[in-house]
């Protein structure tokens, strides 16, 4: 009976990856796959070369990771495969959804976050399709390369015999609007001279001041949002960056605690992890810049209740 423990335990930590599902929760295995392991993969797997996550929310990458686990279903003539605007990203989006909905696949694309091309919202899709392909994909040899030629190769074909069309039509157009305008114009009426001229100098000197300052206006004001807008955006990538940093930090304290799960827990391995900053993500902030913090909070609290006293006084 001995003997036949240690292959029962080795047939069930065989089995463990075909238990591996392909919607995971937000704290699955699947959301603790690092960004670099995520780059190797998809570089390796379509032969291209994305340096960043954000590069994914163009969507074209998904697209042809979809045609490799459905073979057949994605119309690549339709994919933009070098889009420049966040509307075209819409449209790469929609394939795939469309693609899901044919085969029952029970996923809800984020499409408003994504083309926005933030880090943590497209690490995390990343880490799903990354999941989504290992339980999906069959297996065997993905021609890449060939699967993009192709589909270039189709939008071409059925863009160009449609444009000279379109513009033919447009001259058509023209020629129709420029011929009713020139029917439709009125005859001029001549304004009075003691009317016209007063109208006239009136709005000749009061509209340069008014849009002036109105103009002015405007200006400050759309500059003052801008900021705003900055300081909001640097303040989520810093909490986007602490998020994925912490992640990170917990997954590798799960790992050391499955190691040494027969053995004592080594303390000092676990606080090195946790007092450890990573360069490329997220630094921790040291001691002495929460302690300048605490100092300046308290002295501003202290300034205001020394002023609401003073006026209480009075």
């Amino acid at each position: 009976s001995a003997s036949t423990d240690p292959q029962s335990s080795e047939s069930s930590a065989m089995s463990y990856p075909e238990k591996k599902s392909d919607n995971p929760g937000l704290l699955g295995e699947a959301y603790f796959v690092g960004r670099r392991e995520l780059l190797m993969w998809i570089n390796e797997f379509l032969d291209i070369n994305y340096t960043k996550v954000e590069q994914m929310a163009t969507g074209t990458a998904y697209c042809q990771v979809i045609d490799a686990i459905f073979p057949g279903r994605v119309p690549l003539s339709k994919v933009l495969w070098n889009p420049k605007r966040d509307y075209d990203y819409v449209k790469n989006y929609k394939i795939i959804q469309n693609v899901f909905e044919k085969e029952s696949v029970q996923k809800f694309i984020p499409v408003e976050k994504l083309i926005k091309a933030k880090y943590q919202d497209n690490l995390e899709f990343m880490q799903w399709m990354k999941n989504f392909w290992d339980v999906r994909y069959g297996g065997g040899d993905y021609d890449a390369v060939g699967r993009r030629n192709l589909g270039m190769k189709k939008s071409r074909k059925k863009i160009t015999p449609t444009a000279p069309k379109l513009n033919s039509s447009r001259t058509r157009e023209g020629k129709k609007i420029k011929s009713m305008s020139r029917r439709a114009v009125p005859a001029k009426k001549t304004p009075s001279r003691s009317s016209g001229t007063r109208s006239s100098t009136r709005s000749r000197t009061d509209s340069p001041s008014r849009s002036g300052a109105k103009e002015k206006k405007l200006l400050g004001e759309n500059k003052a949002l801008k900021a705003q807008v900055q300081e909001l955006e640097e303040h989520i990538g810093v909490l986007e960056k602490e998020r994925g940093f912490y992640y990170e930090k917990l997954r590798e304290i799960e790992v050391l605690l499955g190691e040494e799960a027969e053995e004592p827990m080594d303390k000092k391995a676990v606080l090195d992890i946790l007092y450890r900053a990573d360069d490329d993500d997220f630094e921790a902030p040291s001691a002495d810049e929460e302690a300048e913090g605490e100092i300046e909070e308290y002295v501003e609290y202290v300034e205001e209740t020394e002023e609401t006293y003073i006026e209480e006084t009075v």
